[in-house]
């Protein structure tokens, strides 16, 4: 969800873009030893602009770095510092000392924590801000499947399309109010009575989380039809064949296209269905689940869209 807000007086990022694209093909009068650094760094900023200025853009970008920093986070106390690393790599074999093998973990000391975690929860933060409008589109998508199929559509991936809908749209919904309620904007009475007396919003939590999983899930139902589906107009297509009808002949590579986005839509599901199914367990998720994992998990599922993206930036 990209945030079109700017400051007083500072264009927007679709105003910058459109700007820049007056100024990308200049040279810049600097010495010819930086000249080639700068042109990169010129290019790599007025991209990642027009990234963050399309409809997802700032989203997916924030998302991707969240895993990534994820990932960093967990892998901190694993590695050596620079300084130590270049002591080790000058030092004669006998000297050099194993890397630390003890897992991140952050306590209520703000100093204790690693500046890559605390920029990693900077983020996860600011991405559960944005998502506080989430609910709006999700209602849009969830309303038009309430109008019923489209002529000529499937009524079962219909019927799935409007549980995943319906599951995500809740799912926001009670995230958006345990974080209205965690910073006070809701009253703890209101939570402690829709909470069975409870004023605090774990369990809340704990069910959005359930949606959410309710919804990942919806990914594989989805998937599963579409692929019963395309096996059945394939054994169409070979019998008509067979029997010496005309079939087009770019239908070969749109099969190789369908078949590349049903796979790539099934190892996203397949990432985020660990992590939904942590976060939506009361007793422990997942073992041996860490930052690492979720790092991992959440940079393959969401990392595709952004470099697709990205590669739309450059052309």
């Amino acid at each position: 969800m990209a945030d079109e807000t700017a400051e007083p007086g500072a264009p927007t990022p679709q105003a910058a873009d459109k700007a820049s694209d007056k100024v990308t093909s200049k040279a810049v009068s600097v010495p010819s030893s930086a000249l080639s650094g700068l042109k990169q760094l010129d290019r790599v900023i007025l991209r990642l602009n027009k990234l963050i200025s399309t409809p997802g853009g700032l989203s997916a970008f924030l998302s991707t770095s969240n895993y990534v920093l994820y990932i960093l986070a967990y892998l901190h106390p694993k590695l050596p510092s620079l300084p130590d690393l270049a002591r080790r790599l000058l030092a004669a074999p006998s000297t050099i000392i194993k890397p630390q093998t003890t897992t991140l973990v952050i306590t209520v000391t703000e100093a204790s924590i690693p500046p890559v975690a605390a920029l990693a929860a900077l983020l996860s933060k600011c991405r559960t801000t944005l998502r506080l409008l989430g609910c709006f589109p999700l209602y849009a998508w969830l309303r038009t499947l309430l109008a019923g199929p489209k002529p000529g559509a499937d009524k079962v991936l219909h019927r799935i399309a409007l549980l995943q809908a319906s599951s995500y749209f809740t799912y926001q919904a009670l995230e958006n109010l345990s974080v209205l309620a965690d910073c006070a904007a809701v009253p703890s009475t209101f939570i402690a009575r829709i909470n069975k007396g409870d004023p605090t919003t774990a369990r809340i939590y704990l069910w959005a989380y359930r949606f959410w999983l309710s919804g990942v899930s919806c990914d594989f139902l989805r998937l599963a039809r579409e692929a019963q589906l395309e096996n059945r107009r394939r054994e169409a297509r070979r019998k008509m064949q067979e029997d010496g009808r005309a079939v087009a002949s770019y239908q070969d590579e749109e099969d190789k296209k369908l078949d590349a986005k049903w796979w790539m839509d099934f190892v996203i599901a397949s990432a985020w269905l660990p992590m939904a199914i942590h976060y939506s367990s009361s007793n422990g998720g997942v073992p041996g689940w860490n930052l690492g994992w979720m790092g991992l998990c959440g940079l393959v599922a969401g990392g595709e869209r952004l470099r697709g993206m990205w590669r739309a930036t450059g052309e």
